[in-house]
């Protein structure tokens, strides 16, 4: 059975690495990047995602968890909330068997919030309170694939523009909803319900990230839109990147790298 309401065609059109390594980026220099948790146990965090068929990567003394189109990142320590309490909302793939790994989910201690077994999509709540979901395409050639990453807020249309502003990112939608499309994956956004989700910094999902060819040249993009960076661009030798930080206006915390793509 395929599923087909959850699919976005744009992610089909990208080809993967076998190795799993970001896409090559838009023609403003951005893809995907990673999605950096705050996890209680670090080993067990690690070996779900092991399960789920991420491969152990490091740069210099940074250890990432390597899918096709995006690194997860860990930080141990309590999250301050669960990624449905803020803006990161929650992060999604698409798999070639979604019992597969439904069962991953439970075996993890995951509560499933909602689940289409026509579709084959679920939602899925795990322990330390990350949001997944899950969506199926029995005919793509991997069996695990970034989707997505589900931003809330109260001016989705607002935000969209503001991501396809910042990272040239192209405009879409997905369930009549607003969406910005970059190589390797793609940010949907989805309304508030009621008071504006709290930001991420420290929560389940701490930040989300994106990869740049040209550090020097987002930069400049930066100062001419009259964005701040929270965290100036600075090279770190000893993890082999170049990285920065801005916010975006509902309160998601963001990371640039540059040097992400290098990883091997």
């Amino acid at each position: 059975m395929k599923a087909v309401p959850l699919i976005a065609i744009c992610l089909l059109a990208l080809s993967f690495p076998v190795s799993g390594q970001l896409p090559p980026p838009n023609a403003e220099g951005v893809s995907t990047g990673h999605t950096h948790l705050v996890v209680p146990d670090d080993a067990d965090a690690r070996n779900f995602f092991r399960a789920m068929g991420a491969v152990d990567k490091s740069s210099g003394r940074l250890q990432l968890l390597e899918f096709p189109g995006m690194y997860f990142l860990l930080r141990v320590g309590e999250p301050t909330a669960p990624s449905i309490a803020t803006t990161a909302n929650h992060v999604g793939f698409m798999v070639n068997d979604y019992l597969h790994y439904k069962n991953i989910l439970l075996n993890a201690g995951a509560s499933i919030f909602f689940e289409d077994p026509e579709t084959g999509q679920v939602l899925a709540d795990l322990p330390w309170g990350l949001r997944v979901e899950l969506g199926q395409d029995t005919e793509q050639a991997q069996p695990i694939i970034f989707h997505h990453t589900h931003l809330s807020a109260l001016d989705v249309e607002s935000l969209r523009d503001w991501y396809l502003q910042v990272f040239g990112a192209e405009a879409g939608e997905r369930r009549g909803l607003p969406s910005a499309l970059v190589p390797g994956a793609r940010v949907d956004f989805i309304p508030a319900r009621g008071e504006a989700p709290a930001p991420t910094q420290g929560s389940a999902i701490d930040h989300i990230g994106f990869e740049v060819a040209d550090m020097d040249a987002f930069a400049a993009k930066m100062q001419r839109m009259g964005i701040p960076f929270d965290r100036a661009p600075q090279r770190i030798d000893d993890i082999n990147l170049t990285i920065a930080f801005i916010t975006d206006p509902a309160g998601t915390y963001i990371e640039i790298t540059e040097g992400l793509d290098d990883v091997e």
